[in-house]
């Protein structure tokens, strides 16, 4: 048995060792809506109307390219039948209304933003509408049904009264308990509006992301951290740093050193001149390669924990065939490095950031500085990429921190190194594929995985967040321990597929590690798509058997994956690619979406050239379909970074990468043609920022085959 990370948080309790404890997730009194006002009409945390009329989105998920600003406001201008260009979005503070229910903590991750928000926003919109139509029905003396609203304002057929000369009766209302949404049927915008409502601001540098911000006399700070992970400062020496131009002090800072300056410039030539010397900590002579040896061997040497088991093992006659994959750290490589603006007095502290998890950053922060919560304020802003490492709050405990002992407004800036090397990162990690064949007939698909768990590492700060603040830290950390041998996040994507074999079993061996680990786009996903797309290949080359074909005889009749199968292969020409180019494919479900997608290569030189990707996807109805479409084409080129390039290798406990010269990203010239469709579906939406990454290795891998019969096994892609 196993239950998935909404499950494990969800259950309310953590066994292990006798101890068990329930989350209260209910709280106490509901703080006051974000940008209260006593003027505004504000039924719900996610909307109001200002005294002008104005109807203003509170937008709860963090925009990081991947296209909420846009959606939550098509979802809820579907409702208040008004144009999304005219709704006013801004980025909401915390509020526990906002907390996720999947993480049950404020959030954005795990592709869930439009899916979890997709009937909260509705309600919440028709809610604002059905109390306007109500007030104007009172205020023109005529019957409800004769009204409707249209771009703010309702309309009826003697005229139109704006939403302003309604707020007075409205805000007098009671709040209905119960609203009617519109059918799909009716939707003038959910799945046709495609203006991208974020694009100009972008394009115009108009948007403000959070390394923009600017605040009166704020110092620019450079942490010196130290490169072994775990490891602290043990001496340092700043004198010539202190003669630099623009320096204003240099001081030591949780085991770091602070360099406070004018500048960023400043900062960062101080910085250079500052002598340390660090203590490197426990991790000291551990290397990636010793923690990939130390895997192989558990494979044989531990057992692990069983996590699926479908069928009889007796029903797997035939020959044994088996297979072990490997897959690296992964940085997360942001365009926009980490950064967080902090002003601390005695009253408190409020910081300026661009952040996935604000909910987590505010308990952390209280923590470190010790205030409280409410004496915490976070403004979010857009996010020069996340892809989850903003998740993680360490960046705005550092800057909150520096401003406190400083008694400075403070702008910290990570340089490139520093994000670089200093990184919550995608696991590495390996798997035993095994499966018995008889004849032609496979009988059976075993998947034994060594991994460490990102769940461990994680848990303690959603406990911290929703747990009393008086608890011990490092209780925290203790159930971190006992959450980790049961991460589903080590099996997702592997176990519970739709395969069908008479025999199927998934077992999960955790590497116990201390080097941060994190939540990186599509999470296992992006791991066991690779070593089960993979797989399933091989074995249709063992059975002689057409790959598509192969896939199509061991999925059920009603499975998902079989229409989108073949709508990439019919898509693709499957069977028939240009004189000289190869294909590969493979399909995969994460975060309730499913994408197939077939790659086109060619080898000229012992190298890898792709040509084109095309790819098909189902995540039920499309918001926004433009956005539908370049999230498929982004989480393409993100995974072909990683599928031939990325890579993070631990020497002595520190990473070995620096910046893109040695954690190369793909270039415009390198990336292929691609093609995106989409199976058209009345069903709710699920999500799409992340299931574009895991089908695309496997499907280069294969293609790979195809052109070379090179099976390639480890991640990045090299070819003999």
């Amino acid at each position: 048995m196993t239950i998935s990370r909404r499950g494990f948080i969800k259950g309310g309790a953590i066994f292990g060792g006798g101890l068990a404890i329930g989350f209260n997730l209910s709280g106490c009194a509901q703080p006051e809506y974000p940008h209260f006002s006593t003027t505004d009409l504000q039924p719900n945390a996610y909307l109001q109307v200002s005294p002008s009329g104005q109807v203003i989105l509170q937008l709860h998920k963090s925009e990081m390219g991947q296209g909420v600003y846009t959606g939550m406001a098509t979802m809820a201008g579907e409702e208040l039948n008004m144009d999304p260009s005219l709704i006013t979005v801004q980025q909401a503070e915390f509020h526990p209304d906002f907390r996720d229910p999947e993480f049950y903590v404020m959030i954005t991750g795990g592709s869930s933003s439009i899916k979890y928000s997709y009937t909260i926003l509705r309600e919440a919109a028709a809610t604002v509408a059905a109390m306007l139509k109500t007030a104007a029905a009172q205020h023109l003396s005529i019957a409800e049904s004769a009204l409707n609203l249209k771009d703010g304002k309702v309309v009826y057929a003697g005229g139109e009264v704006d939403f302003a000369t309604l707020l007075p009766i409205a805000r007098s209302l009671a709040t209905p308990t119960e609203v009617t949404l519109k059918s799909p049927q009716d939707f003038q915008y959910i799945g046709r509006h495609r203006q991208r409502l974020d694009a100009l601001g972008k394009v115009t540098g108009k948007s403000e992301f959070g390394i923009d911000v600017q605040y009166p006399g704020a110092m620019t700070a450079v942490l010196l951290r130290c490169p072994h992970f775990g490891g602290k400062v043990s001496s340092f020496d700043a004198s010539n740093a202190l003669t630099k131009s623009g320096v204003k002090s240099v001081f030591e800072v949780d085991g770091a050193v602070a360099v406070l300056a004018d500048t960023y410039w400043q900062a960062r030539q101080a910085a250079g001149a500052v002598n340390v010397v660090w203590d490197k900590g426990p991790l000291a002579g551990v290397s990636s390669e010793s923690l990939r040896v130390e895997r192989h061997g558990m494979l044989t040497s531990e057992a692990g924990k069983n996590i699926e088991e479908k069928g009889e093992a007796s029903a797997a006659t035939g020959e044994l065939f088996e297979a072990v994959y490997d897959v690296p750290y992964l940085a997360h490589a942001t365009m926009e490095p980490m950064n967080a603006v902090a002003v601390a007095t005695k009253d408190g502290i409020e910081i300026w950031t661009g952040n996935q998890s604000p909910d987590i950053a505010l308990s952390e922060i209280a923590d470190a500085t010790g205030f409280k919560r409410e004496q915490i304020r976070i403004h979010n802003h857009m996010l020069g990429g996340g892809f989850g490492r903003r998740i993680m709050p360490d960046y705005l405990v550092e800057a909150a921190r520096i401003a406190q002992l400083s008694g400075k407004p403070v702008r910290l800036v990570w340089s490139r190194e520093d994000d670089m090397r200093g990184d919550f990162y995608r696991p590495n990690a390996t798997v035993a594929m095994s499966a018995m064949i008889d004849q032609s007939a496979v009988t059976s698909l075993q998947a034994k995985i060594v991994a460490p768990s990102i769940l461990g590492g994680f848990v303690q700060f959603v406990t911290n967040t929703l747990l009393p603040q008086w608890l011990p830290n490092g209780l925290h950390k203790k159930i971190g321990g006992m959450a980790s041998g049961s991460d589903p996040a080590a099996a997702e994507g592997i176990a519970h597929s739709d395969y069908e074999f008479p025999y199927m079993r998934t077992d999960y061996v955790e590497q116990k590690t201390t080097i941060p680990l994190g939540y990186w786009r599509s999470v296992g996903h992006s791991q066991n798509g690779f070593f089960m797309e993979s797989f399933i290949d091989e074995l249709a080359h063992q059975t002689a058997q057409d790959p598509v074909a192969f896939r199509l005889a061991h999925l059920a009749k009603d499975s998902r994956r079989r229409k989108v199968l073949e709508l990439a292969a019919a898509k693709a020409n499957w069977g028939n690619p240009p004189t000289g180019q190869f294909q590969g494919v493979a399909v995969h479900e994460s975060f309730s979406t499913v994408v197939a997608q077939v790659v086109n290569v060619s080898i000229a030189d012992g190298k890898i050239k792709v040509h084109k990707v095309v790819c098909a996807v189902e995540c039920g109805m499309a918001i926004n379909p433009d956005i539908v479409v370049a999230q498929m084409e982004g989480g393409i080129v993100f995974a072909l970074t990683a599928a031939l390039k990325g890579e993070i290798t631990i020497e002595d406990g520190a990473v070995q990468q620096s910046n893109f010269h040695d954690y190369e990203v793909l270039r415009i010239n390198e990336t292929p043609e691609i093609e995106v469709y989409r199976v058209d579906s009345a069903n709710a939406p699920t999500g799409v920022g992340e299931p574009g990454v895991p089908p695309l290795a496997p499907a280069l891998a294969n293609a790979v085959f195809a052109a070379t019969g090179q099976r390639l096994r480890k991640l990045p892609l090299r070819l003999a």
